[in-house]
C-alpha cells in the first residue's frame, strides 16, 4: 500500500510540474463488490468501505487524465460447489485513466456545469492471497495444488499448510459517471467503475475447479487473461479546482475548450 501511495504522489508532482492550464484534486468514497468463483455473486450485498484520492489534469473541456489511488475492503460470503466459502481483505490500487466527457465541461463554468463521462485506463492492485487447503478440499479434493510435494505438509490433515502471499497484479479499469459543478471551484460526481484483474486470487480461490484427472493430467480453466475475478466500485467524489502556474483565463477556456 505504501509503495502504491508513493507512486501516486510521484505522478501527481510530475504532472503538476509540466501542466499548463488547470487541474482538479478530489476525494472518493463508496463501496465495492467482486464477481469471482463463488456460486453466486450478488452486487453490493454488503457495504465494503473504500476511499481514495485523485488528481486530474484537464487537457480540454472534453478530455482529462486522472491518476487515482483507492484503498478499501473486498468481502463476500457464499458457497463454492455447495461448500461454504468467505473472504475479507484489503485491496489497494493505483490507476491512470483517460476521462472523456460527453458534454463540454469545465469545473466552475456556468454554461458547462455538468456532463456524463466515461473512463478507461490501466492500473496495478495489491492484496494478500490466503491459501486455505482444508476448505478447498471440501469442494475439490482433486485440486492439483493439494498434492504438491513442494509445499509443507500439515501432519494433522495430510494436506499442505495454509500460507499467505502478497499479490501485485495489473488491472484494466473502466467506468461511467456524471459530474456537476456546485461552486466556483467545487464539483460533485457519482460514478461506477469496473476492474478486470489479471489474477484469479482476489477471492482466495485460484482456478478452484482445476483438477487432476484419471490419466494424471492437470485440467485447468483459467489463466492470467481469462479468469473469473472482476471488481466493481460504486461511489461519489468531491472535486476542487486548482490552477497550475499562471491562472487560466475563463473567457479563453470557455471559447476555445
Amino acid at each position: 500500500m505504501k509503495k502504491l501511495l508513493l507512486v501516486f504522489v510521484t505522478v501527481l508532482i510530475t504532472v503538476s510540474v509540466y501542466a499548463q492550464k488547470t487541474a482538479d484534486i478530489g476525494i472518493w468514497g463508496g463501496s465495492s463488490t467482486l464477481w469471482g468463483d463463488m456460486d453466486e455473486n450478488k452486487p453490493f450485498q454488503t457495504f465494503n468501505l473504500n476511499y481514495g484520492a485523485y488528481f486530474r489534469y484537464n487537457i480540454n473541456a472534453r478530455v482529462g487524465v486522472r491518476a487515482m489511488f483507492l484503498n478499501g475492503t473486498f468481502a463476500n460470503e457464499d458457497f463454492v460447489e455447495n461448500a461454504p466459502w468467505s473472504f475479507d481483505k484489503n485491496v489497494s490500487e493505483f490507476t491512470v485513466q483517460a476521462e472523456i466527457n460527453y458534454l463540454r465541461y469545465i469545473l466552475g463554468e456556468r454554461k458547462m456545469r455538468f456532463s456524463p463521462y466515461v473512463t478507461i485506463g490501466l492500473g496495478m492492485a495489491y492484496f494478500k492471497y490466503n491459501f486455505r487447503p482444508v476448505e478447498i478440499a471440501e469442494f475439490n479434493p482433486d485440486y492439483p495444488v493439494l498434492n504438491n510435494p513442494d509445499l509443507e505438509i500439515d501432519p494433522d490433515t495430510g494436506l499442505p499448510k495454509e500460507y499467505e502471499e502478497n499479490v501485485v497484479t495489473p488491472t484494466i479499469p473502466f467506468g461511467i459517471g456524471i459530474k456537476y459543478t456546485i461552486g466556483e471551484r467545487l464539483g460533485l460526481g457519482v460514478e461506477y467503475q469496473m476492474r478486470k484483474y489479471m489474477s484469479d486470487q482476489l477471492d482466495d480461490l485460484d482456478d478452484p475447479l482445476a483438477h487432476t484427472n484419471g490419466m494424471n493430467e492437470i485440467v485447468t480453466y483459467n489463466d492470467g487473461s481469462h479468469n473469473n475475478d472482476w471488481g466493481g466500485y460504486l461511489g461519489v467524489h468531491l472535486t476542487y479546482k486548482i490552477y497550475i502556474g499562471k491562472k487560466a483565463c475563463p473567457a479563453y477556456d470557455s471559447k476555445n475548450w
